[in-house]
């Protein structure tokens, strides 16, 4: 990512809308102190996501806006804009903006995004508000002191990895979450199913309360009706009496106010009755509103229930999501892989340089060799020079004595010939270095070609283990989402196996129950409610809806019981008479038949039709299903991941040996090529040899007949040697001529050296990578 431009409005010094453009090549800011030069570092570490108001040199982060001076007023927000363009040369403009008291908001291309967003933008670029590549004040010392994970986030960064590591913490996270969610969720609906149960055993009490409560008022309002009854025929009978007694009103006075008194204490009693009914029916209507709350409850439990339900679907969804970031992640790291591949090819085209460096080597050391010819060359004439010159001073200072030093002179010529002849044949010399270098370049080819080979079987092992490792990471993948959801099936299962048995202590029919695969939903609809009922004889006095089972009819030809591989024999009867289509055409049924399809539409016989009940069982035999097909897959996928493992660690030792091997032909190469080096600098030693015998055979021949001839001449030579010691050249001229021979002959010896060295360390950085 190359940043183009920077633009700064109202962000600490930079008052005024202020814009930096950073053009191709190298742009510097300079100023004396306290200029901003800071602050636009601080900007754009700033721009790229930095929240640490800390490292923004502040206490809050509203200190990165303009506070304002004697002669301008604070500002109330800043904004930084940069652009920049990536690899692709596709324009970024991002954009932060701060108010006082409101926090920061941030835009990318033009739409509102988040810190996160932004932070990982600038991660897949390879860099960031704390990329190294941001050098502000103490961070050079910070990066030497760094720790090792210090330097190995450096190192990811560079790589351009950190956005996978931000992407797969955000996949963690988000697993984690929906991990937690999940076991709080079973942990709610298992309170839930404990609710349920004890609400519906508090509307079983309603309604026997209810049954109770109508039998009371029942009871009451005869106890009522009696009572006024007998009420009326006393009144019946006191009203005769009284009757009588006026007939009688002389005679029976007395019988009158008795009659009178009853008929009083039937009034009250019959008042007393009126109240008590009144009260009665008080009762009954506060019961009937009770009864009414509690159905209330019910229904927003079963709706609470519904909601949970579409929760868990929702989790559901958000573990898959989860599971295509995680094998995109693993996508990630094969590409990094492949990267690797490719590394090790630039290793090996760094290992085809070994040739040109040794060639190298070969021109320095014959250039070494020339130079120690010239040096002999230059040293033998300088040895005539002087000898010359001795001979002539000689010459000068005892003329008279000549004849005696030629005798003196011969006899040395002759003893030096004696030791030229002594000293070998060059020839042979010669042939057996020859010889030897000949036998050290076929050595060095074989080695060579050794070497060729383990190097090619080397790339053949990568990309086998490159292959077994993609296998590897994909089998772990698929492993792992088959056990995790097996595991979460299980977990699911467990929970309904300790509360399959219910108060009556027997187990429930779709526990029982398993469906083929597709046809949950059907069977879920043909059993509906029924479908949580108890199996077997239901207990003495005891209340609710039991599966006592039946003799079976013989089923239809196209029955749901031919569907049912596990199905209990109390719902037996139940599903033989219940026929199972793709879909309804309206087929005439016979009496007792039934009729469903697949997604659950029932229709019976006697025109009773239903469509959609029955989800959660449904749903619940599908787990059914697929935790069968999840058990059977799982010791596969464990066998494949097995298998992966150990073809990867075949490969790898396999890869391990050969590496081994490979440093040994290297150093059988190495090792050749110095015997190569050895047996060249033995043949071009033979060959000076055989030079410098050849030229001493023919300065002794030359020496030989000047010694005649002076010994003939030496009379007539006294004065000439005069004019021939003033012809001489000067011997210091010949030593500075030495002196920067030896001086050629010292640097070709450094530069084989230099070259000896860097074949070394070539060498040796092979053998480490």
């Amino acid at each position: 990512m190359r940043i183009k431009r920077l633009k700064l409005s109202g962000f600490k010094s930079f008052v005024e809308p202020a814009e930096l453009r950073i053009e191709p090549g190298l742009t510097g800011v300079v100023g004396p102190n306290g200029c901003g030069k800071s602050n636009l570092l601080e900007a754009i570490r700033w721009v790229m996501g930095e929240s640490s108001a800390k490292s923004m040199r502040g206490g809050g982060m509203d200190d990165v806006i303009f506070a304002g001076t004697a002669r301008l007023p604070p500002r109330d927000f800043a904004e930084v804009v940069l652009l920049a363009e990536d690899s692709a040369r596709r324009e970024l403009e991002v954009v932060r903006r701060i108010e006082r008291g409101a926090g920061s908001a941030y835009r990318v291309n033009g739409r509102d995004a988040r810190a996160r967003d932004v932070a990982l933008v600038f991660a897949d670029a390879a860099t960031g508000a704390h990329s190294p590549a941001l050098v502000s004040q103490g961070r050079i010392a910070a990066v030497i002191a760094a720790k090792p994970a210090e330097r190995r986030a450096m190192l990811e960064e560079a790589a351009g990895i950190s956005g996978l590591h931000v992407r797969r913490k955000d996949a963690e996270q988000k697993l984690r979450a929906t991990e937690a969610n999940l076991a709080r969720l079973e942990t709610l609906m298992a309170g839930l199913d404990a609710r349920i149960g004890a609400l519906r055993r508090q509307a079983r009490a309603a309604q026997r309360y209810r049954a109770l409560s109508e039998t009371i008022r029942l009871a009451e309002a005869r106890l009522a009706f009696a009572r006024w009854r007998d009420a009326a025929a006393s009144a019946d009978a006191a009203r005769a009496e009284a009757a009588d007694a006026e007939r009688r009103v002389g005679e029976e006075q007395a019988a009158t106010r008795a009659a009178q008194a009853a008929q009083t204490t039937a009034a009250a009693a019959l008042a007393k009755a009126r109240d008590t009914l009144a009260d009665r029916r008080d009762d009954a209507s506060a019961h009937g509103h009770r009864m009414a709350s509690l159905t209330g409850q019910l229904e927003a439990a079963e709706e609470r229930l519904k909601d949970l339900e579409r929760q868990a679907q929702r989790l559901e969804q958000d573990r898959g999501d989860a599971d295509r970031l995680t094998r995109d992640a693993a996508d990630a790291l094969a590409r990094l892989e492949r990267e690797l591949v490719t590394s090790e090819a630039g290793l090996a085209a760094e290992a085809e340089r070994r040739p040109a460096l040794s060639s190298a080597l070969d021109d320095a050391e014959r250039a070494g060799r020339a130079a120690e010819l010239a040096m002999a060359e230059a040293t033998a004439a300088q040895a005539g020079v002087e000898a010359e010159w001795r001979i002539a001073e000689a010459e000068v200072c005892a003329a008279r004595g000549r004849q005696a030093q030629l005798d003196v002179e011969a006899h040395r010529h002759a003893a030096q010939r004696a030791a030229l002849d002594q000293a070998g044949d060059p020839e042979a010399a010669l042939g057996r270095a020859t010889t030897r270098r000949d036998l050290a370049a076929r050595a060095l080819a074989d080695a060579r070609a050794r070497l060729n080979g383990e190097q090619a079987r080397k790339v053949e092992l990568q990309a086998e283990r490159d292959s077994a490792s993609s296998t590897l990471a994909a089998a772990k993948a698929e492993f792992a989402g088959i056990e995790r959801e097996h595991a979460a099936l299980l977990r699911d299962r467990q929970a309904r196996e300790r509360q399959a048995k219910g108060g009556h202590g027997l187990p429930i029919a779709i526990d029982r129950l398993r469906a083929a695969s597709g046809y949950e939903r059907a069977l879920a609809a043909v059993l509906g409610r029924d479908a949580r009922s108890a199996l077997g004889a239901a207990p003495e006095n005891a209340e609710g809806r039991f599966w006592t089972g039946a003799d079976p009819p013989a089923p239809v030809a196209d029955s749901l019981l031919h569907h049912v591989p596990e199905c209990p024999p109390e719902l037996a009867a139940r599903l033989a008479l219940v026929r199972v289509a793709d879909a309804d055409v309206g087929r005439v049924l016979a009496p007792g038949e039934w009729l469903v399809t697949r997604k659950g539409r029932l229709r019976r016989w006697d025109g009773f039709v239903a469509a959609g009940e029955g989800a959660a069982e449904a749903a619940r035999l599908a787990a059914e299903n697929r935790f069968a097909e999840l058990d059977a897959e799982l010791p596969g996928a464990r066998a494949e991941l097995a298998e992966a493992e150990s073809a990867r660690e075949r490969a790898q030792a396999e890869l391990s040996t050969l590496q081994i091997a490979l440093v040994s032909a290297e150093r059988a190469v190495g090792a050749a090529a110095e015997e190569e080096r050895a047996a060249l600098r033995a043949l071009d030693q033979a060959e000076d040899a055989r030079t410098r015998h050849a030229a001493r055979s023919a300065e002794l021949e030359v020496v030989a007949g000047e010694l005649a001839e002076r010994r003939r001449l030496a009379t007539e030579e006294a004065s000439a040697a005069e004019h021939r010691r003033a012809a001489l050249a000067d011997p210091a001229a010949g030593r500075v001529a030495l002196a920067a021979a030896r001086g050629r002959h010292d640097g070709a010896r450094q530069a084989v050296q230099s070259a000896s060295a860097a074949l070394a360390a070539h060498e040796q950085a092979l053998a480490v990578s």
